[in-house]
């Protein structure tokens, strides 16, 4: 008797349940953070910076397997661009307590 070969069910993700668990856990996050001074903020992102840098192969790799998409190559060259010349640009900027106050117009940032 030959055995019938059952057709694999496609595996169902819950992406709102995904979202929300993400979402859930950002806010946590962002409570945790509320506090942190300048200097603090700053080595978090420095140090995301700099394993982004330290990745920049493996997630050119990822990026491409998973989009079929871009070369390899140019991949890991942008994701150098984005973890060095971004972290550089932005690591004097001011994004603790009050970045900047317009007394005429009320406005506070």
């Amino acid at each position: 008797m030959a055995k019938v070969m059952e057709k694999e069910q496609p595996k169902t993700i819950d992406v709102q349940g995904m979202i929300d668990e993400l979402a859930t856990k950002a806010n946590v996050a962002l409570k945790e953070m509320e506090n942190f001074d300048q200097e603090k903020v700053d080595h978090i992102v420095h140090e995301m910076a700099m394993a982004a840098l330290d990745q920049h192969m493996p997630l050119a790799k990822m990026a491409v397997e998973e989009t079929g998409r871009g070369i390899y190559e140019d991949k890991a060259i942008k994701n150098m661009y984005a973890s060095e010349y971004i972290w550089n640009n932005i690591k004097h900027d001011k994004t603790v307590g009050v970045i900047n106050e317009d007394v005429q117009k009320g406005l506070i940032e």
